[in-house]
């Protein structure tokens, strides 16, 4: 700490004495529309400059957008380092995302909804530049036109396109030590075609180490055990998107856009597991090496026809299709060695084990939307929509035979072969209305979704589900000032579970098993949100108190089974309430100078519902949680700028799960070139400290957990962006598009 507190002073003092060999100049501030300066340095002024500092954040009805192009961090952040900036939005120091607190939300990407971005959001956004992305929008207050799905919200990310005649590209590198990434984009806007392309390749590296110890507490055979790991992890993977448009006519558009992810894990673990008896006796001992290999991805085709009516150009008809294909595939091989003693709880346990399950899923979505602004203060809206998926397992764990040197089906699962199609029909209708510094959106929104699940190969019992929703929304602006203004608003918000969720194939590693539930059901939360908001030519302030409360959460669980075996699965297992006060506040005090402040705390209530008491010591979990991120800019003399973030959090708990609070931060010294079209920057982060420490606890029936992990965070490099182009008249693109937002993806 005593290192970090004396890089922070060193950093202010460069910060404050730099370009101070410019002459300064006194401006008097008189009246609002006025500006004063002393007679005696009119003769001595060779020029004046009128400096305005555009606000970043803009709230409306039913969002809160972030302008991520006017932030000068854009030419060499990642997408993933840029919502640390967005109110309402946190990223932790392991680089996982939520939204109001929450890691239940929703991801679209040019207001499409983009399943690989919700599924793997770290993954994703880290290997996105920054910019290649106009602005971020965070929907807290989904309307009736979006799907009742993501509980915390929607991010919509809008990316730069050809908005005018002629063409615009940038290219962007990062090279740390511990992560790479290459990108860039194109748009050009010729005639009635505009065309936009963006592209990026990152590989991510980690290592790790961790110390696992577990108390069990009814199995005095079997009490301690301690697990030692150490990780090693990469992820390279390929992000690339293409949009088209043509105007056929003046009250027609027709737009393509297509997008591909490819993308693979390679995880490599070392670990040794010591079971000792209520009176410390060693019980068994091995160590294992763990190889896993997990390739996934997305590749995604839409297209959408736009319809203007003449009576009124601002009615509109738009009719879109959309098909999606999701690719998951793992590969684990373990390999035990050193082996002594014996035990009930190690008969998943092979000398080799290797477990392969190639998973997919594919879905198709139509959807019609209808916009009518009937008169000036009034407007309608109203859609349909149908979406079927099918997602797909298939899964083979075999055993090494150690005479013949084979390969043969394990005892445990040999083959599952698993279909899970889901059907969803939606309606929605809504009402938008202004008058004066009043402004409402209300809706309602039908969800009819039925499913089936069918068992091909291994056990399991097909069953289906039928279910139907009726989902409110209704939001209200006032405008307190032209700078100032409330808004409350209430929805319900669905969470349906994706196939990460639901697939019971069963992996295996070492003494613990885990495998999703196909029986889970979409859980309900009915939310309540007042948010107060301040932009002035200085000081940007965004305040919000939150309630939310929910049935059915679904939410991951332990126990021990009869031999000692650990199961961790999922269920439809608790109640919540929640309260949280979020704070985002920009202030500029000089054109010069920018420092940022991006907080949420919030107090959580969980408590199972009756069926899962069992599983559970003192009925629930309770608790604080919150984080708080800062960032001071100043720009410097000669086109140079330096920036210093810091972030500390204290993870939010589950039903069955306590972490403990931690700290990050990350330094950035950066200079333009070339009219502002070229930037270089050097960065770090943790970098005064090899590594950094998290810890955590656990609380079930069965057994209490405690875990200390040491993540090798220190980074440091260099990043480097370069645009050009001409560009000059505006164009069109659709504006109603597909937005699935109704799908829980991996457990986060």
């Amino acid at each position: 700490m005593k290192k970090l507190l004396y890089l922070f002073i060193a950093c202010l003092f460069v910060a404050g004495t730099a370009g101070q060999e410019k002459k300064k100049y006194e401006l008097k501030e008189f009246a609002a529309d006025s500006l004063g300066v002393q007679p005696s340095l009119l003769d001595s002024l060779p020029e004046i400059s009128i400096v305005a500092s555009k606000p970043l954040v803009k709230a409306e009805v039913d969002k809160t957008s972030y302008n991520v192009a006017d932030d000068p961090d854009s030419k060499t952040n990642t997408l993933l380092e840029m919502l640390r900036k967005v109110p309402m939005v946190t990223v932790d120091g392991d680089d996982n995302v939520k939204v109001n607190g929450s890691g239940s939300f929703r991801i679209y990407m040019n207001g499409k909804p983009s399943n690989i971005l919700s599924n793997n959001p770290k993954e994703v956004l880290r290997s996105i530049p920054a910019g290649t992305v106009k602005k971020i929008e965070v929907i807290t207050d989904p309307g009736a036109k979006y799907d009742a799905e993501g509980v915390s919200g929607i991010l919509n990310i809008v990316t730069k396109n050809s908005d005018f005649e002629g063409y615009n590209a940038s290219v962007q590198a990062l090279v740390m030590n511990q992560v790479r990434m290459f990108g860039g984009y194109g748009t050009m806007k010729y005639g009635k075609l505009s065309l936009s392309a963006n592209y990026s390749f990152s590989d991510y590296r980690m290592k790790m180490e961790t110390d696992y110890r577990r108390h069990q507490l009814n199995t005095p055979e079997e009490s301690y055990l301690q697990v030692l790991s150490s990780t090693k992890d990469k992820t390279p993977g390929h992000f690339g998107g293409l949009e088209a448009s043509y105007e056929i006519d003046t009250l027609n558009l027709i737009a393509v856009s297509a997008s591909l992810n490819i993308a693979r894990n390679e995880e490599t673990s070392h670990s040794g597991y010591d079971m000792q008896d209520s009176g410390n006796h060693p019980v068994y001992a091995y160590n294992q090496t763990s190889d896993e290999r997990e390739k996934w991805g997305s590749s995604s085709v839409k297209v959408d026809f736009q319809h203007l009516f003449k009576r009124n150009k601002e009615e509109m008809l738009t009719a879109s299709w959309q098909y999606d294909y999701m690719p998951d595939d793992v590969t684990q091989y373990l390999d035990i060695t050193d082996k002594k003693g014996d035990s009930p709880s190690l008969q998943y346990l092979n000398a080799f084990n290797q477990q392969v399950n190639q998973a997919n899923g594919r879905e198709h979505t139509l959807q019609l939307d209808y916009v009518n602004p009937f008169r000036e203060k009034h407007r309608l809206e109203g859609g349909l929509k149908y979406i079927r998926r099918n997602n797909r397992s298939e899964a083979l764990s075999e055993k090494r035979n150690l005479e013949s040197e084979s390969w043969q089906p394990a005892d445990f699962q040999p083959e599952i072969e698993y279909e899970h199609i889901q059907n969803i029909m939606a309606a929605y209708a809504g009402y938008t209305f202004s008058f004066g510094n009043w402004s409402m959106n209300s809706g309602l929104r039908m969800e009819h979704s039925w499913q089936d699940v069918n068992y091909k190969q291994g056990n399991g019992t097909d069953f289906d589900y039928r279910a139907t929703h009726w989902v409110p929304s209704l939001s209200v602006l006032y405008k307190l000032s032209d700078r100032q203004q409330l808004r409350l608003a209430y929805n319900i918000r669905l969470r349906r579970p994706g196939i990460g969720y639901l697939n019971p194939y069963v992996l295996i590693s070492g003494t613990s098993i885990r495998y999703g539930n196909p029986e889970l059901v979409a859980e309900k939360n009915h939310r309540f949100n007042l948010s107060y908001s301040y932009f002035g030519s200085k000081l940007n302030v965004q305040a919000t108190v939150l309630y939310s409360r929910g049935n059915g959460t679904i939410s991951a669980y332990q126990f021990l089974d009869e031999e000692g075996v650990l199961n961790r699965t999922y269920a439809n297992l608790s109640k919540f309430n929640a309260g949280a006060l979020t704070l985002y506040m920009g202030y500029n005090p000089t054109p010069k100078t920018s420092v940022s402040l991006n907080a949420i705390f919030q107090y959580l209530d969980f408590y199972p519902v009756k069926k899962y008491e069992a599983y559970f010591q003192e009925g629930g979990n309770s608790g604080f949680s919150g984080s708080a991120f800062a960032t001071f800019s100043q720009k410097l003399g000669r086109d140079w700028r330096f920036v210093l973030s810091s972030g500390i959090m204290r993870p939010e708990i589950s039903i069955g799960r306590v972490p403990e609070t931690y700290y990050f931060y990350s330094c950035y010294l950066g200079k333009t070139f070339l009219n502002n079209k070229l930037t270089i920057a050097l960065r770090g982060q943790d970098f005064a400290e090899s590594y950094h420490v998290s810890r955590s606890k656990e609380s079930f029936a069965d057994f209490e957990s405690r875990q200390k992990t040491k993540k090798f965070g220190r980074t440091f490099g260099i990043t480097f962006s370069y645009s050009f182009g001409n560009l000059k008249e505006k164009v069109r693109k659709a504006a109603r598009s597909i937005e699935n937002d109704d799908l829980t993806g991996k457990d986060k």
